[in-house]
């Protein structure tokens, strides 16, 4: 039957058409709201510039940061001797 000339992935929804359910519905938002106005809102949200990839890489950079300090905090205790002999029970007169 053919494939959709927008996404060229999936089969038209009929014969005589040109694109497929999906693409259709992106074309019907276009004419509803204007492609320029689609094309902007597409662009400011799935588009990153230099400057809010640097942001993300700095953010994503201060999580691991944070994750490191709290492993280094927890593994402080290994670097004690731990006593494997058994501690002496809590309650008296149990044998």
């Amino acid at each position: 039957m053919g494939y959709c000339y927008f996404c060229e992935k999936e089969p038209k929804e009929n014969y005589l058409g040109y694109w497929c359910e999906s693409c259709r519905k992106i074309k019907n938002l276009g004419n509803v709201y204007g492609f320029d106005r689609v094309l902007n809102i597409l662009t400011k949200c799935c588009i990153r510039d230099t400057k809010q990839l640097e942001s993300k890489i700095e953010i994503h950079q201060k999580n691991i940061d944070k994750k490191e300090n709290k492993l280094g905090d927890d593994n402080k205790d290994y670097d004690k001797p731990y006593n494997l002999r058994k501690k002496e029970s809590q309650y008296k007169g149990s044998t």
